[in-house]
């Protein structure tokens, strides 16, 4: 079951601390309505760029450790893809394997046999 996410006004401080700053990419020097120039910029990313909407995927949001997983279907092969992203390396990899092994679970759950990778 979904749980709602705490209300949080500190993502700017929480970015320095667990240094998510370089992996912004492009950060802002904005710091009003941050939030609302995120969405402008993504809205005119759309129109200069090849995207596609996350439809029949899922991307699970962390705090512990903070960072965000991207569960899909792989759209050529029989598996699912995870990838994720976090605050330091150490994070990105321990929500990779929380993704994996969530989706291992799921499958055995349903026996839904896991194939030994090529």
């Amino acid at each position: 079951m979904p749980t709602p996410r705490r209300a949080k006004n500190d993502h700017l401080l929480y970015a320095d601390v667990v240094d998510s700053k370089q992996k912004a990419g492009v950060w802002m020097g904005e710091r009003d309505a941050f939030q609302t120039k995120q969405a402008e910029i993504l809205e005119a990313v759309k129109d200069q760029a090849d995207w596609v909407p996350v439809e029949n995927a899922i991307m699970v949001v962390s705090t512990e450790p903070a960072g965000i997983t991207f569960i899909a279907p792989n759209p050529t092969l029989p598996g699912v893809i995870v990838l994720a992203d976090g605050g330091s390396p150490e994070a990105s990899a321990q929500l990779q394997a929380a993704g994996e092994e969530l989706v291992r679970k799921v499958m055995a759950e349903r026996g839904i046999v896991e194939e030994e990778a090529a």
